[in-house]
């Protein structure tokens, strides 16, 4: 009896060790090679296949309906989130042209200008979501700083962004809209100091 207790209890030591063996060999080449990357691959996956499905759906619906704007915002955001720029582009064009106060569709477009460096156009369609939905003010930043960083145009930056920030927007955007003022009062600072008044000349 002791000498079958003795093997069955060592045959249980034993399978033990083994695991705990085994347990240590895993973690320490879990260590030198890193956290894995598949499950970030994976919960990519379903994400894009999401993107693309609703791409087909909203595509669908608008051979059915082709004058939907709203699909066609839709999509054209979609566009945007699979980088087909111009895609998008087109779909925003469409719907303007349908819809000529979509702010959606103009703010989208005026970021697009402002990409293909044409701030005139990027002005011009950010000035009409402003005039379409005088209380969505995020187009009023964007012209700020096209007119602070693109036309070199301190003054209208400035007074853009004082109607900005007095049209109580978002913190995230009043911090934005702070920094900016705060760099075109340093810009102004430094060029008054390097261009001193020029003394008067007698004669």
């Amino acid at each position: 009896m002791s000498a079958t207790f003795n093997r069955r209890e060592g045959a249980i030591i034993g399978f033990f060790w083994v695991v705990t063996v085994v347990v240590a060999l895993m973690t320490v080449v879990n260590l030198v090679r890193g956290p894995s990357v598949k499950p970030r691959q994976q919960a990519q996956a379903p994400n894009t296949a999401a993107i693309e499905a609703r791409i087909a759906q909203v595509e669908a619906r608008l051979k059915t309906v082709p004058g939907d704007v709203e699909a066609m915002v839709a999509l054209g955001d979609l566009y945007l989130e699979t980088q087909r720029s111009m895609e998008g582009f087109r779909l925003f064009q469409r719907a303007v042209e349908i819809e000529p106060g979509n702010v959606h569709a103009l703010s989208d477009l005026g970021g697009l200008y402002q990409q293909l460096g044409q701030s005139d156009k990027a002005l011009e369609s950010y000035r009409r979501a402003y005039e379409s939905k005088p209380d969505h003010s995020a187009p009023l930043l964007n012209m700020a700083l096209i007119y602070s960083r693109d036309k070199g145009d301190n003054a209208k930056a400035m007074e853009l962004l004082r109607r900005f920030l007095a049209s109580n927007p978002e913190a995230q955007l009043i911090a934005i809209a702070q920094q900016e003022i705060a760099r075109i009062e340093q810009a102004m600072k430094e060029a008054s100091r390097a261009s001193p008044n020029t003394p008067p000349t007698g004669r």
